[in-house]
């Protein structure tokens, strides 16, 4: 598989812009839904958390592979947020000013270059950020209650679900994460979410994306950490970001 198909298979796993996924009648448990439900409504209280993320993608014959590690805040009350991700040893930087995204470009052009790019009206806000879309991938499809489990000292419920295609589609509109080989599938979708037992307050989740196309097939997984909830956070956006950024996104 071509060096791009792992950028694709990376794009859906943290953009998850819709492809045509395969798929019958989706199962919800009645105890997952309720918990989500709980869940749900915890998130509405949320101001402010931080959070850590992993991710890894390869191919099947090739063998090629990237990884990576990020960091990002998010301040749910003044709408805005960051996100640094480090792939290769080289860390790019993401903004989210209420609706505006500001991303530092991975490009051959002058260090400090950006890409601009808007976020749908009709979206929700938090479902712009890891936890409020995690959730909203959740609504639809397939759910399911898988017990109880110790994740960093706390006790959690596991939940696992399947989005529907509906639900990936919904982040493909407003991203500039398309394909980059002619008709990829999106073979299968994962979401598994770990929440607090006791306060509902999400602790791990991870998604799993298994893409096929061009005769071979990628696999991206990336595991996200939410930790501070409520703690007194301050995003601000460079004024560099703001004044020069390129329409539209990054370019390639």
């Amino acid at each position: 598989m071509r060096r791009p198909a792992l950028h694709v298979a990376l794009a859906v796993c943290l953009v998850l812009a819709g492809c045509s996924l395969l798929g019958g009648d989706p199962v919800r448990e009645a105890e997952a839904v309720d918990r989500l439900d709980s869940v749900r409504d915890r998130a509405q209280t949320v101001e402010s958390y931080r959070y850590d993320l992993s991710f890894d993608v390869s191919t099947t014959a090739s063998g090629d592979r990237v990884s990576g590690t990020g960091t990002g805040t998010v301040n749910v009350t003044t709408r805005r947020a960051v996100t640094n991700v480090t792939v290769d040893g080289a860390t790019t930087r993401t903004y989210l000013d209420n609706r505006t995204a500001y991303t530092q470009c991975r490009t051959t052009m002058p260090t400090g270059f950006w890409g601009e790019e808007e976020i749908p009206s009709e979206r929700n806000w938090t479902e712009a950020t890891p936890l409020g879309r995690q959730l909203a991938l959740l609504s639809t499809g397939g759910l399911y209650h898988n017990g109880t489990e110790t994740v960093d000292g706390h006790e959690t419920v596991h939940l696992t679900g399947s989005p529907s295609k509906d639900a990936l589609d919904a982040y493909s509109d407003g991203t500039s994460a398309s394909p980059v080989f002619g008709g990829p599938n999106v073979d299968s979708v994962t979401v598994d979410f770990w929440v607090d037992a006791a306060t509902n307050r999400p602790v791990q989740s991870e998604v799993r994306v298994v893409v096929s196309g061009d005769g071979e097939t990628a696999t991206a997984t990336v595991t996200t950490r939410y930790r501070d909830y409520g703690d007194r956070v301050r995003v601000t956006v460079p004024a560099d970001a703001r004044a020069d950024a390129f329409s539209g996104g990054c370019p390639g």
